[in-house]
């Protein structure tokens, strides 16, 4: 299953100011074993921020796939406010194509061929700065569905990414979905945390 976050347009400068110099990646994790990784890729066209997002996940039982997930999205943000989205995902053998295309006064978003209008700001579960988080309505861009859900700050802890230990803010987010977050100081996601649908607890850990 995907990472659900909530992503609301943030300051065209801090985005310049946050972009990191190399790609982020972390390694995927089930119960403590490693099942895949998750990268993302940022690149300045002119005035727009290009994000390139993978997620590659498999479960094996001996010699047998058990579980297969597959991401892949491109994002790309104007002054702050997403301009497009394209995105396919495959959840297990469940096929998910996604773009959403802004407008003069809305998005045009369309999910496996459905297309809907959506009037205002657009949320959607981007997650790689802490200057995203915002509670309220947000759509997935793995699976097309819409999620309620409320961001709570539980303070500062040391926890082990990028090889090291590091002190890290704790967000938590809780409503349809539940979703521990850890962002370093400069505001870029270190750490994520889950439980999966039987139980199992999934963590995305920076590399």
């Amino acid at each position: 299953p995907p990472i659900l976050l909530t992503a609301a347009p943030a300051a065209a400068e801090d985005q310049a100011a946050r972009l990191p110099d190399k790609p982020m990646v972390f390694d995927v994790l089930r119960d403590g074993s490693k099942i895949g990784e998750h990268r993302l890729v940022f690149e300045r066209e002119d005035s727009t921020l290009k994000v390139s997002v993978e997620t590659d996940m498999t479960v094996k039982f001996a010699f047998l796939t058990i579980f297969r997930y597959e991401h892949k999205r491109v994002e790309r943000w104007r002054n702050g406010e997403l301009e497009s989205l394209a995105g396919m995902t495959n959840d297990d053998g469940r096929q998910y194509e996604i773009s959403i295309v802004r407008r003069e006064d809305h998005y045009s978003r369309t999910v496996n061929g459905t297309e809907e209008e959506i009037a205002g700001p657009l949320a959607v579960d981007s997650l790689w700065s802490k200057e995203r988080l915002a509670a309220g309505k947000l759509f997935s861009v793995a699976s097309g569905k819409s999620y309620r859900v409320r961001s709570n700050l539980l303070g500062w802890e040391t926890i082990e990414a990028r090889g090291a230990a590091v002190e890290a803010e704790h967000y938590k987010l809780s409503g349809e979905v539940e979703r521990d977050l850890w962002y370093g100081a400069s505001g870029e996601l270190l750490k994520v945390r889950y439980e999966g649908a039987e139980g199992e607890t999934f963590e995305y850990v920076r590399r």
